[in-house]
């Protein structure tokens, strides 16, 4: 898979974004935070599994090792 093709698949465009990964990161974790403890920890560790796997397929497509 390309690095289009991961862009396209993980694009949904009934949410909003923002101008930068960081940008996009922090308010995600304002969010969690709002959820409670419980919450924001398996919201926390669902999205940096995602993260962790996208970051991983984008190494892959550059030829570089994780």
């Amino acid at each position: 898979m390309t690095n289009e093709e991961i862009a396209r698949n993980i694009r949904y465009k009934l949410f909003a974004d923002r101008d930068s990964i960081k940008e996009a990161v922090d308010y995600a974790f304002e969010v969690f935070r709002r959820l409670g403890p419980d919450g924001e920890i398996a919201a926390t560790t669902a999205m940096m599994v995602v993260l962790n796997t996208l970051s991983n397929k984008i190494l892959e497509n550059e030829g570089v090792k994780s």
